[in-house]
């Protein structure tokens, strides 16, 4: 791909950046990077020490020496949340472990984090990024500026610097506002529900369009935006190792990323549990494997089934190595969060996860948007929650397919071509330079 000529400037707010790990972060590195290589010029403001679940510092190589990034302090109150919960270094993510604890002093704390940090508690961040932001404004000239949430407070950096200084503004959302699941756990008032759907509803009808990462999203959103596109975070070709040859020691199941604790599924364990009793070898040749945070309730549910032994956990790990994982598994775990309205969640992992070229089995609402994607990329069909019978045949089968040659055959990749980190980045340079003409 040749670098064309300066398209324009984007300035991207950014909570999360290298070297902090995760989707979002993964996103928002290949989006900026592969802009640049479109001719576009990038410049990226994001915290000095976010405090974030994982850090991943290996991406800090994949940053182009080219790309302007401004650091700044920020005013987080979970490292205070850390200290008064005994805790050291990176906090809880993703809601996991947020409902096993029922002590009052957690219970204090969740409802401080519920109701005195609206929308969120990074939004301590706001300031210090508006400072720098409006300094490089003043000085030079951008056609526009993104900001990319959760955190969500996030935006409303993006909401003052429009009206400051009449530029473009694009919020990207990869994750719902007010409707994100662990709202539901924390216990929040009326008031603050009020709030935070105002400073939501706010956001989606000023910028000037808003960016999600599904249908689901999108089908959310659209009523209450201006313009609203899908741009899919994708996976990128370069990051997929090829296998490597001879036979595979276990025929292993693999999750990667955090599991939640809308993803401890019991008809799940429970089939994996009886095909070690009533599957010839099942039991010796498997293995259950996570890379990523496990929530506490999975763990103590799968030992209490007896298959501690076969579980393996192997934490959080660099974003080679998960997807080096990826495809020497004998099969992947895909689970969408048992939640409300969850055929419209698409997660980030799944594209990585078809792009592998690995069998799934896919734990999902079977009209949903992911279901949709991994049977129209020919992975199958995806198992409801609850279909025991179902989950069962689908592993028996995967584990068949492996049992011949002890490993598992591979899934075309061509197929998965919609589905790349530069399709993504293209529709997004197109989206930009339209709203930058309007």
């Amino acid at each position: 791909m040749e670098k064309r000529v300066l398209v324009g400037k984007i300035l991207l707010l950014s909570y999360y950046w290298p070297p902090a790990g995760g989707p979002g972060v993964q996103r928002w590195l290949k989006n900026a990077s592969l802009l640049q290589k479109l001719g576009w010029e990038v410049a990226v403001i994001t915290p000095q020490e976010p405090v974030a679940a994982n850090y991943d510092p290996s991406l800090e190589k994949e940053v182009p020496a080219s790309m302007r990034i401004l650091k700044t302090e920020a005013a987080d109150p979970f490292k205070a949340y850390a200290s008064l919960m005994g805790k050291k270094g990176k906090v809880g993510t993703g809601g996991i472990g947020i409902s096993n604890n029922k002590s009052k002093k957690q219970q204090l704390v969740n409802f401080i984090r519920a109701n005195f940090f609206i929308p969120d508690a990074r939004k301590g961040w706001n300031k210090y990024a508006l400072s720098t932001a409006r300094v490089l404004l003043q000085k030079e000239s951008f056609d526009a500026i993104i900001t990319t949430g959760p955190p969500h407070s996030t935006h409303l950096i993006g909401l003052d610097l429009q009206k400051e200084f009449d530029i473009k503004w694009l919020a990207d959302f990869r994750d719902p506002w007010v409707n994100i699941f662990y709202n539901k756990i924390f216990p929040r008032t009326d008031r603050t529900k009020r709030k935070d759907q105002a400073l939501e509803n706010l956001v989606l009808a000023s910028a000037d369009a808003v960016l999600t990462v599904s249908p689901g999203l999108e089908a959310e959103f659209s009523a209450r935006a201006k313009r609203i596109e899908i741009i899919y975070n994708g996976y990128d070709p370069a990051d997929i190792p090829s296998p490597e040859r001879g036979t595979q020691p276990f025929f292993s199941l693999r999750y990667t990323g955090n599991l939640k604790p809308n993803q401890n599924i019991e008809s799940l364990w429970v089939a994996l549990a009886d095909l070690c009793r009533e599957e010839h070898d099942f039991k010796t040749n498997f293995r259950l494997e996570f890379i990523g945070n496990v929530d506490p309730s999975a763990r103590e549910r799968l030992e209490k089934l007896g298959l501690d032994d076969l579980c393996i956990y192997h934490g959080y790990q660099a974003h080679h190595v998960a997807t080096k994982a990826m495809v020497e598994a004998g099969a992947l775990l895909f689970i969408v969060p048992k939640t409300a309205d969850n055929d419209l969640i698409l997660t980030g992992k799944l594209f990585e996860y078809l792009g592998s070229g690995t069998p799934m089995l896919s734990v999902a609402p079977a009209q949903g948007n992911a279901a949709k994607i991994i049977a129209e990329t020919g992975r199958g069909a995806s198992v409801d929650y609850e279909d025991y019978q179902g989950i069962k045949e689908r592993v028996r089968d995967l584990y068949r397919a492996w049992l011949p040659t002890k490993r598992s055959p591979r899934l075309a990749a061509e197929s998965t071509d919609a589905y790349t980190r530069l399709g993504s980045a293209e529709k997004l340079s197109r989206l930009v330079e339209e709203i930058c003409r309007a």
